[in-house]
């Protein structure tokens, strides 16, 4: 069964998506302010919108770390020949 992502490709849909992803974004932010905040253990915890904040923050974190192993460890295409 081959999947396709073609769809991905049409013009306008890079827009949509990221739309949509905005959205969510600020619909879960937004949600943040009515929950209460139980189990903290931090004050900075009670902030709102913290955790999305945190969550972005860690997985940049995480791509530029990626990119830097990357270039550490990168060797060229005949290294194990």
């Amino acid at each position: 069964m081959k999947i396709s992502f073609r769809w991905i490709e049409k013009p306008g849909m890079l827009k949509r998506m990221w739309n949509i992803f905005v959205g969510v974004m600020v619909v879960l932010v937004g949600i943040d302010f009515f929950i209460p905040h139980a189990h903290t253990h931090l004050i900075f915890e009670t902030i709102p919108g913290f955790s999305a904040v945190y969550g972005f923050v860690a997985c940049v974190a995480l791509v530029l770390l990626a990119k830097i192993l990357r270039a550490v460890t990168k060797r060229d295409m005949n290294y194990y020949d």
